[in-house]
């Protein structure tokens, strides 16, 4: 009845610890989720803003460069005209020819606030139809052609100016933005030199030339703006969003900081093997449980109860189980003698991995190896199992069957994997004192034990009416508090 009822509150705990994990899985998962949006949508954002600011800054400054090329070609031109006092027309054709590549579309000169020559028409007399500035001019109206025009003035000489005219502006790339334009005094002209006339003023952004005199204006459509940046920039997001995925994927999987220190303190041995030993009737050290410690730098202990369960999370206890196993190996202790008994805990996983089973066979030759199994829960893989405890009994390695009497299904396992000790669950021995029933137990499990041929260990035996009574009923071989507590392999090598 007690052994029902211990078996019960277990298996309640561990459903509890299994529903508190499950739900910090999910907490974590969710967190890192809306984190890894959030990271998102903020690169998104930056990079949104990026691309609207180059589109506009290459707009405003490609005609800006245009223009003070401009200026510069027409006062270089101008001392030319002069000297040659407006006479070699071809002039302006060579000088035009030669700018072919730039946005120019002709070259004119005015003087005493005439028209004299363009190179479109070439000689001409005609007074300002209405007068220029120096500097940037748009006219809605050209006097040639009727439509929109941007030009730019330079006075080169006394009554001498040249007027040069800018091709049509092409302004496909900012109108990816919305409607863009540009606004010179009270002109607005868009792309290919379209005059603009409504506007919606609640939605414009403007970018200013004060050099020059002259706005980028662009009536903001929102989508529009988004579409093209997604379309121009697919690559881009594409790496962004695998990246972060990456990254999230690591964490997830990782919880990132506190794998990494496990790792760590794995590789600086920091997680050390403690051994508690166990003793005969006669309180002789006949060997020892070997334990996980972790030690820091500073001498701060941690608990095993807080950092097996996040090994087990990272899929590290195997890692761990080869560490332990390759400290003891090269330690002083396993040189004194071949008799020396050791135990250590695997979980099936680790039974199963290559490096464990390497380093097993290893220690096998320098000490009586004992590895320990609990009874918590069913081996998945019962086949490859027996095949593995029978490649390792070849080397001389026996194995044992922990907590005794309160997990899976005692009875099964001692049928299917022929263990050559059990130990019996503290629950037991804490009790044995005051439980009847726990005497009757304990009474069978001696009969059963002898039946078989297999060796019996008690553990957590605090005091010596435990020891007397368990003595009595035919367990010779004990590990508690009351013998020794776990101690460093310094310490234990010591006691042998």
């Amino acid at each position: 009845m007690l052994m029902m009822r211990y078996i019960k509150q277990r298996k309640m705990v561990e459903i509890r610890l299994f529903v508190m994990r499950k739900n910090n899985k999910n907490v974590m998962l969710i967190v890192f989720t809306l984190f890894f949006v959030f990271i998102y949508g903020v690169l998104i954002s930056i990079n949104y803003s990026f691309y609207k600011r180059e589109i506009i800054d290459k707009e405003v400054n490609d005609l800006q460069t245009l223009i003070s090329h401009s200026e510069q070609l027409l006062n270089k031109v101008g001392f030319n005209v002069l000297d040659k006092k407006h006479k070699d027309k071809n002039y302006l054709h060579k000088i035009l020819a030669r700018e072919a590549n730039v946005n120019i579309n002709s070259i004119a000169i005015i003087y005493s606030g005439k028209y004299i020559y363009s190179t479109l028409v070439g000689d001409e007399d005609r007074a300002f139809i209405t007068p220029v500035n120096l500097g940037l001019n748009a006219k809605e109206k050209s006097n040639l052609s009727g439509r929109p025009v941007i030009s730019f003035v330079a006075e080169v000489g006394n009554k001498t100016l040249l007027q040069v005219f800018f091709k049509k502006h092409d302004l496909t790339m900012v109108n990816k933005l919305g409607r863009a334009f540009y606004q010179i005094g009270d002109v607005k002209i868009g792309h290919n030199n379209k005059l603009i006339k409504l506007v919606n003023d609640d939605k414009v952004y403007v970018a200013k030339c004060d050099k020059y005199g002259f706005s980028l204006v662009i009536e903001y459509d929102r989508k529009t703006a988004f579409i093209n940046f997604v379309k121009d920039s697919v690559f881009l997001l594409s790496f962004i969003f695998f990246l972060l995925f990456f990254i999230f994927f690591m964490l997830i999987k990782y919880n990132n900081v506190d794998y990494y220190v496990l790792k760590k303190a794995l590789s600086k041995n920091e997680i050390c093997p403690f051994i508690q030993p166990i003793v005969d009737q006669n309180k002789n050290v006949i060997g020892g449980e070997v334990l996980a410690r972790w030690i820091k730098k500073n001498g701060e202990i941690i608990s095993p109860l807080s950092f097996i369960p996040r090994l087990e999370k990272y899929s590290l206890i195997p890692s761990l189980t080869v560490n332990l196993l390759t400290q003891v190996f090269n330690s002083d202790l396993v040189k004194k003698s071949n008799d020396l008994i050791l135990s250590f805990n695997l979980t099936e996983k680790c039974l199963h991995d290559e490096k464990v089973q390497q380093q097993c066979i290893k220690l096998s030759s320098r000490c009586q190896l004992i590895l320990e199994f609990t009874e918590s829960s069913e081996f998945e893989n019962v086949q490859l199992t027996l095949e593995t405890m029978q490649k390792l009994r070849a080397y001389g390695i026996q194995f044992a069957l922990d907590d005794y009497g309160t997990g899976y299904s005692s009875l099964q396992y001692l049928n299917l994997y022929d263990f050559d000790s059990l130990k019996i669950d503290k629950s037991f021995v804490d009790t044995i004192e005051s439980s009847e029933l726990t005497l009757h137990i304990i009474e069978s499990i001696v009969l059963l034990a002898t039946k078989l041929n297999i060796k019996l260990i008690a553990e957590g035996v605090e005091n010596i009416e435990q020891k007397e009574t368990l003595q009595r009923l035919g367990v010779h071989k004990y590990q508690g508090f009351l013998f020794y507590k776990p101690e460093s392999l310094d310490s234990f090598s010591m006691r042998i």
